[in-house]
């Protein structure tokens, strides 16, 4: 049972910052590792409405690759929401931080796949995710599960089932790249759950290349791209040979990265994957159940997250700080980096509390109590 005073939980580390809210690491006093996220209720009404519907949709839904609220609370003038909590945060963090040039394939299959199975039943509710991305994908060394479901819209309308639905971006600048061309394009024949097929295509070119499609460009040209049919495409070298010209490349650090892409070679089941997902007619796009069938995820009967995340635990364990430093700054510098060491060692191990387990380990003692921030604030010491 959650407690309702957030001085019964212990906040750990800033994951995330965002324009209403901050996501926390931390536990409770049973030492189960949290995501807690603070919301401030001095907010917009919208806003405020908006976050109501998104905790209401998200305990609506009931399946293992789908967030799970344990619990949410106000306290203070702030609402806090409790998430369990997904050691290795999110894709785009991963890529960020670790898989700079993309995921590898079958990474990318066991992701989809879970991606898919929780789309195929959000469907199934006569709903729409509207916000697949990589930012919105979270792992652990067991699963993915998506999250953010603000787009969230339901077909389902005082009692009734709507064929099309209708959504302004206004607002949603950031977002638009991951859209599907029929949500651009804002106009009376509305769109159906296949922009979420259009997305999740986006987000495999995402994972695979290691930046979004679009990076860098205009968002009128990437509409016009979209409009015209044109589909990002998975980068190796088989794209990069019949592109000769650098439009698929980021404009920062562009040779470099040609040269790393014509050293990275993906399936034909890949690609045509994405080509399917990522079809302008959004009627010749497959369902999600039918995408689940396609011989791409036939990989992932043989293998799973965890074995690929125990091999990279291997690989971690070889790497040397580059710096001296005092124990006390080393510690919080591990703390504040984002914690990979103990966490995979953590469920290579399949310990019950990652955070204790990685306390134990790393900090050996440390007073973890009054962790500092970058601004110096002590966050529940």
């Amino acid at each position: 049972m959650c407690s309702n005073n957030i001085r019964h939980y212990k906040l750990l580390q800033i994951l995330k910052y965002g324009k209403y809210g901050t996501v926390y690491m931390g536990y409770d006093l049973n030492n189960k590792c949290l995501a807690i996220k603070k919301m401030s209720l001095d907010q917009p009404i919208e806003e405020l409405t908006a976050m109501c519907n998104e905790i209401l949709t998200i305990r609506r839904f009931k399946h293992k690759n789908i967030i799970t609220i344990l619990h949410c609370f106000l306290y203070n003038q702030h609402a806090y929401l409790i998430f369990p909590y997904m050691c290795f945060e999110n894709c785009e963090i991963l890529l960020q931080k670790v898989y700079t040039s993309g995921f590898p394939e079958i990474m990318i299959a066991l992701i989809i796949k879970d991606v898919l199975s929780a789309i195929t039943y959000i469907h199934s509710e006569n709903c729409v995710h509207g916000s697949i991305r990589a930012q919105h994908v979270l792992i652990n060394s067991r699963k993915a599960v998506i999250s953010n479901f603000r787009d969230c819209q339901t077909f389902i309308n005082q009692g009734e089932k709507k064929n099309v639905l209708y959504g302004s971006t206004v607002g949603k600048k950031n977002q638009l790249y991951w859209k599907a061309p029929e949500v651009l394009n804002q106009n009376l024949s509305g769109y159906t759950e296949k922009i979420d097929i259009y997305s999740t295509g986006i987000t495999c070119c995402e994972m695979a290349n290691g930046f979004q499609p679009y990076q860098g460009t205009e968002l009128t040209y990437m509409y016009i791209e979209k409009a015209r049919g044109s589909r990002p495409l998975l980068l190796d070298q088989s794209s990069i040979m019949e592109d000769q010209e650098s439009s698929l490349l980021p404009q920062t650090n562009e040779q470099f990265r040609r040269d790393i892409f014509m050293k990275k070679s993906f399936s034909d089941d890949f690609h045509q994957f994405v080509e399917l997902c990522l079809n302008k007619n959004p009627l010749s796009r497959w369902a999600t159940s039918k995408l689940m069938t396609h011989s791409f995820l036939k990989q992932c009967r043989s293998t799973s997250l965890a074995e690929h995340f125990k091999d990279f635990n291997h690989d971690l364990s070889k790497c040397k700080l580059k710096e001296r430093v005092t124990a006390n700054e080393q510690k919080l510098s591990i703390l504040n980096a984002f914690t990979f060491k103990g966490l995979y060692t953590f469920f290579v191990e399949e310990k019950e509390e990652c955070l204790d387990f990685f306390l134990d380990e790393t900090f050996s003692g440390a007073d973890t109590n009054g962790i500092r921030n970058n601004d110096n604030t002590i966050w529940n010491s």
